[in-house]
């Protein structure tokens, strides 16, 4: 009979055993899931620190090269930077920028009707080729399908550049 209680009492310790590494492999495999997680939840929010909208201003043309009143459409080029790599000097897209004297007005080239890029048709205004958009030069809607007036964006002049 005394051998029957060890043998209950080595199974009962084995069981013990097992419950202590089943416990402590799922704990380590939920510290493994959990960390990913965090990073991807909390990354946005740290990179958004840094300033009030979450942007970054891009450097473009000198403004000694804007003739005042007439629109010049500039490519944007940045760092383009996605979760694991960054590429250097990537044409992110363009903008119009016109200049009224000390001031300058930036308007996206996207056109706001279905996203089509938006050129110069004459003096006066500007011409989405997709479905006939028309929009003054300080991008106010004139006429077409375009729910609303060229989006503007918004500008810093620096001296130093």
């Amino acid at each position: 009979m005394g051998s029957n209680d060890e043998s209950g009492g080595k199974k009962a310790e084995r069981r013990d055993a097992l419950k202590v590494l089943a416990v402590a492999g799922g704990a380590v495999f939920g510290c493994a899931l959990a960390a990913p997680a965090a990073v991807f939840i909390t990354a946005p929010m740290a990179a958004s620190q840094g300033s009030s909208t979450g942007g970054t201003w891009v450097r473009t043309i000198l403004l000694a090269s804007l003739v005042d009143g007439e629109p010049k459409k500039v490519a944007i080029i940045a760092d383009q930077r996605d979760a694991w790599t960054i590429a250097k000097n990537v044409e992110l897209g363009a903008v119009w920028l016109i200049r009224n004297g000390d001031a300058v007005r930036a308007l996206s080239v996207v056109c706001p009707h279905l996203g089509c890029s938006v050129a110069i048709e004459d003096d006066k205004t500007f011409l989405c080729p997709c479905h006939s958009s028309t929009f003054a030069r300080d991008g106010k809607k004139v006429a077409g399908p375009s729910p609303r007036d060229m989006d503007p964006l918004a500008t810093k002049i620096q001296d130093d550049f």
